[in-house]
């Protein structure tokens, strides 16, 4: 029994690491990275779009599954019983309600505003709105 709530806790704290790292990762060494390499802007924009997608639609979600099942599993086994774990279910119910609008919401409608704003670029209110977004 003890097992199975070190392995829920893991699975947990692994689905964080990975998703909160990610994030870091993509934004303190990937960006810098490619629009170092790639010259021209427009290349380096597509290469992170591209990279943001996936890993907002993909990885992101699975982090948040294995947060998730592990969450449930550690919330099955040892129950609300103290304080912590309430906030611990709040701490990771705002992470998921951030995820979700990452992954549904503004990923797409950034990635739809990129691609008219590159379709046409005089249009100035999809350069407005992508700039503030």
């Amino acid at each position: 029994m003890i097992f199975l709530i070190y392995l829920c806790n893991w699975l947990e704290l692994l689905g964080v690491a990975l998703l909160v790292g990610g994030m870091i990762l993509l934004g303190a060494v990937v960006a810098p990275t490619v629009f170092g390499l790639l010259p021209p802007m427009s290349t380096g924009g597509e290469v992170m779009s591209a990279l943001f997608v996936k890993f907002n639609s993909v990885m992101a979600y699975i982090c948040l599954g294995m947060i998730g099942v592990g969450f449930l599993g550690k919330l099955r086994l040892e129950g609300f019983g103290n304080r912590r774990r309430y906030i611990e279910g709040i701490s990771l119910l705002i992470i998921l309600c951030v995820v979700v609008y990452l992954g549904s919401f503004l990923t797409p409608r950034m990635d739809d505003l990129r691609h008219q704003r590159l379709q046409d670029p005089s249009h100035h209110e999809v350069v407005e709105e992508f700039a503030w977004g």
